[in-house]
């Protein structure tokens, strides 16, 4: 196995996992007022535009939004589900991955051939067999809030099958393939970023063309180093062009 480089995470993300963590523990619940950005300059020491994307990158994976007069607050549970990180706290904590309130359809669960972008983040190459897994989550009142497609390994055809059925993995397909594996979920990474809905996008969620939406990658990785998963989604979220998000 070749060496893990150890680097100190950006300022901007190390607090923002400082919130997630106080959120995750409940010592900051939904509804509560989470640190300002003058607060976060002051208490860590940083610059404006450090503090902003600590709160912006929180809003992206749903933990917080802004409330008109107060400022950013934390969101309830039933708002959450977007980033990897939450799914993979859910999953820890409660044996599944979808808050109360939101469930999910399989769409398409089978083998394919990974295109260039889905074999880098796999490291494989491409034209290589993958398993592509998609899905659409709903609310309870049946609207679509967001679209993903996850990507494994071919060769976990056998050893993880249910990966290849429509039956939903309820306590995630990342913590289902490490079972599998018997390796254990060690770290996380997540992107977002708002951009228009095409027409085939706006369709999966419900929306009109050119409406904002939230487009995100996000890698789970094993205590080896290996992807156990790749994702792609869409997400439905109102946001401006500043990144700033709301709920």
């Amino acid at each position: 196995m070749p060496p893990k480089l150890v680097r100190p995470a950006p300022p901007y993300l190390q607090i923002a996992d400082a919130i997630r963590t106080r959120i995750s523990n409940g010592e900051l619940q939904a509804g509560d007022r989470v640190p300002s950005v003058r607060a976060l300059m002051r208490d860590y020491g940083v610059a404006i535009a450090t503090a902003q994307r600590a709160l912006t990158s929180l809003r992206a994976e749903g933990y917080i939004r802004p409330e008109r007069g107060v400022g950013s607050i934390v969101t309830t549970e039933d708002e959450r589900g977007r980033a990897a990180n939450d799914r993979v706290d859910k999953s820890r904590r409660t044996g599944k991955v979808y808050p109360t309130g939101q469930y999910a359809k399989i769409t398409h669960a089978a083998l394919d051939k990974a295109g260039e972008q889905v074999a880098d983040a796999l490291g494989l190459k491409a034209g290589d067999p993958v398993i592509r897994r998609v899905r659409v989550t709903y609310r309870a009142d049946d609207k679509p809030i967001s679209a993903s497609t996850s990507y494994f390994k071919g060769d976990l055809a056998e050893l993880a099958p249910l990966l290849l059925s429509a039956e939903r993995i309820r306590e995630g397909t990342f913590a289902y393939v490490a079972g599998a594996l018997k390796r254990t979920i060690d770290a996380w990474q997540d992107q977002f970023e708002p951009a228009a809905a095409t027409s085939e996008q706006a369709a999966e969620l419900g929306l009109d063309e050119g409406d904002l939406i939230l487009v995100g990658r996000n890698w789970i990785y094993d205590d080896t180093g290996d992807v156990l998963e790749y994702g792609e989604s869409i997400t439905y979220g109102r946001v401006t062009y500043r990144g700033r998000l709301s709920d």
